[in-house]
């Protein structure tokens, strides 16, 4: 089960289509961090319908990049969850990592089981957790499911449900820019303003250490969508398939090498740049 005590690992939260080819930026950051001594990676393709495709793609990169042993653990049932065999391939494994699919597939398979367990213990106690696209959606406590995220009247229409509950606090939106979903995660955010809304851009991550900072990674944007100032919304009015109004909304837009601070939810002074504005 999850436990409320601070991690001491590192989530790497990815917007989907992250760059294979060509100095793969994020993938390379995945990759270091196998490099302990075990050079290890479990690639997890629950979310997918083509597991062995997907995996055999990313086998292909990490292997260019240095990681020597790459495991696949697929699951398709609950009782594959609770299989021994399957958890001895998480054991002691430093990095795992989330493909894209259909996120309810991930809950809805891991959630509350063996696997589900070793996950947050491997969180816990220092090992890192990846997800892209439907892997990364699937990170918090709170999962954005589904909605259209280009239409602004229809904001009542969007899809929750409890997520691995790996980063509490926020909702995860992914292929952000390139399908135009702020409208779903200005929606998201305003049912309930104690959920930090991020809105990750494709070839884009998040580094989160230890559940209280995150670092920008790639090529895109994150949107960062803050509903604790709102003074009002019409989300609860009498006709909720109106455009939704909301008034005093917070929103930042954070790009390569910018820092934000979960807990006190301000970006982090860049210090680089100040010493460069600076000389």
């Amino acid at each position: 089960m999850a436990t409320n005590k601070t991690p001491k690992g590192t989530l790497i939260i990815i917007g989907g289509h992250e760059n294979k080819d060509n100095d793969p930026e994020i993938l390379n950051e995945i990759a270091a961090r196998t490099d302990d001594g075990r050079k290890r990676l479990v690639i997890i393709t629950v979310a997918s319908e083509e597991p062995e495709e997907l995996a055999d793609t990313y086998r292909t990169v990490f292997k260019k990049l240095g990681v020597q042993r790459i495991d696949m653990l697929d699951i398709r049932s609950r009782n594959e969850a609770r299989d021994e065999e399957k958890m001895r391939l998480l054991d002691r494994t430093p990095v795992v990592f989330f493909t894209g699919g259909d996120q309810l597939r991930i809950t809805s398979q891991l959630g509350d089981t063996p696997i589900f367990s070793c996950l947050h213990k491997i969180y816990q106690e220092g090992g890192t957790i990846v997800g892209t696209s439907a892997g990364a959606a699937a990170m918090p406590e709170t999962m954005m499911v589904g909605g259209p995220g280009d239409e602004s009247e229809r904001i009542s229409a969007l899809e929750m449900a409890p997520g691995l509950g790996l980063l509490p606090g926020v909702v995860i939106d992914s292929h952000f820019a390139e399908r135009g979903r702020i409208g779903r995660l200005l929606g998201a955010v305003t049912q309930n303003p104690r959920n930090l809304g991020l809105g990750i851009d494709e070839n884009t991550a998040i580094v989160v250490e230890r559940g209280q900072h995150f670092r920008v990674l790639g090529s895109g944007a994150i949107y960062v969508t803050d509903g604790s100032k709102i003074t009002y919304s019409s989300l609860s009015e009498d006709q909720p398939e109106g455009i939704l109004s909301i008034n005093d909304v917070i929103l930042h837009v954070l790009g390569h090498d910018d820092r934000f601070d979960l807990t006190t939810r301000r970006p982090i002074a860049n210090m680089k740049a100040e010493k460069e504005a600076a000389a």
